[in-house]
Formats: C-alpha cells, structure tokens, sequence
C-alpha cells in the first residue's frame, strides 16, 4: 500500500509543482502548454484510435478539452511515477536531486519527441515559431518536475 501511495504522492506532487513553475513563468511571459490541445488530442486519438494527428490544431474543438488535456496531464504524470519507482525503489538505482534532475531531463524527449510532432509541431518544436526556445523551456521545466519527484518519493524512504 506504501508504494501504490509513494507513486500517487510522487506523481501528483511533481505535477504540481511543474504547474505552479508553468504559472510562474506565465507570469513572465513564457506561455504554459495549451492544455486544451492536449485534451482535443487525447479526444481524438481515443474516439478516431489516432495517435498521429498533425492537423488536431484544426480539429473541432469539444467541451471539455481543456479539462481533459488537465487530466491527460496529471496521468502522465502518474505514468512518470511509476517508471521513477521501478527505477529508483525496485531497481535500487542511486536517488539523489541530481538523479531526479537527470530523470527529469529526460522526461522532457517526450513532448519534444512524441507529442509534438505527433500533433504538428514538429521534433524539437521545429514548425513552431522558435524551437530552440520551446525546447530550452520543455527541459527546464521537465528538470524541475524530476527534482520534485524526487522529494515526492523521498518522503517514503
């Protein structure tokens, strides 16, 4: 029960903290993910069974896409959590901030490499408006969410 728990904790944490960080930068003038992309993505790939989508910005939108794109979200978050336990509690690999950063960078190959393109926008943003800069902000972002799920899990060692 103490691991399904560290794997809820974990997830749900990094998460949280990867959205108040995307809040912050907002605030500055870095622009979140569009979660209502993400959720008219996650609609379609699950109603059509697509998984490639490179015109979902052009898609009609539905009600509940920005909601969904929230949930989506928060999944993969949890999805995360379970490839950090197994690698970092059942495999016994080294955790550590840095190894949580490690992960965390990581995890950033996922939007650049999968989401992205698979909705449009290109491996590394390349058909987006700058690439380099959304690329540098996907791993900032994805490095900070590593280190906190690193403290989500830590709480439970």
């Amino acid at each position: 029960m103490n691991d399904i728990l560290s794997i809820i904790v974990g997830g749900i944490f990094s998460c949280i903290i990867l959205d108040i960080l995307g809040y912050l930068l907002k605030l500055i003038g870095i622009p979140e993910p569009s979660w209502g992309i993400v959720g008219r993505w996650t609609y379609y790939m699950i109603k059509n069974k697509v998984f490639y989508n490179p015109n979902i910005i052009n898609m009609p939108k539905f009600k509940f896409e920005i909601l969904l794109g929230w949930i989506f979200h928060y999944y993969i978050s949890l999805c995360w959590a379970v490839i950090y336990y197994f690698a970092f509690i059942k495999l016994g690999m080294n955790m550590s901030y840095f190894s949580g950063l490690i992960f965390g960078a990581i995890t950033t190959l996922a939007p650049l490499l999968i989401f992205l393109p698979f909705t449009g926008q290109g491996i590394l943003a390349s058909n987006t408006e700058n690439p380099v800069k959304i690329s540098f902000v996907f791993l900032i972002r994805h490095s900070i969410y590593g280190l906190a799920m690193f403290e989500g899990f830590r709480w439970f060692t």
